[in-house]
């Protein structure tokens, strides 16, 4: 019963005024001001000098979120060659070529430009997070 009296009490916390939060560095997830650990990912959000197994798992989330945002980048670049190929068509059909079909080729163009902006946005998520991961990883490095 008390687990969740405390559940709807840190709900009821949440939707106060002065309740403010924070994103994880790690893992990017909202969590209270005061936490002193991620409740995602469990990172340890105390200000002290990285362990070599903290600055391991860094390194390795710098490499997953660059990996992320080249991946995001590349399917951005074929989705707009797609977008760009089909309203081309769409334009050169509507002069006399194949009437019918423009209308379709051009709608499927303007999907892709959607689909290409949807990428763009997570591309720049992944990008900026392994900003702020670098960022980290090099403000707080132990002192040799």
């Amino acid at each position: 019963m008390t687990a969740w009296y405390n559940l709807i009490k840190g709900n009821e916390q949440r939707h106060k005024p002065g309740f403010k939060m924070q994103k994880c560095p790690l893992c990017d997830k909202k969590i209270p001001e005061d936490a002193k650990f991620c409740p995602q990912c469990g990172w340890d959000l105390t200000d002290h000098e990285l362990t070599p197994l903290q600055i391991a798992r860094i390194q390795a989330e710098t490499v997953d979120a660059r990996f992320r945002a080249t991946e995001y980048h590349v399917s951005s670049v074929v989705s707009a060659t797609i977008a760009i190929a089909c309203i081309l068509v769409a334009m050169f059909a509507s002069f006399e070529v194949i009437p019918e079909t423009w209308h379709f080729m051009m709608y499927i163009g303007f999907a892709f430009v959607s689909i290409d902006l949807a990428l763009g946005f997570r591309r720049e998520r992944y990008r900026k997070k392994g900003d702020r991961l670098k960022m980290m990883l090099r403000d707080r490095r132990p002192s040799q």
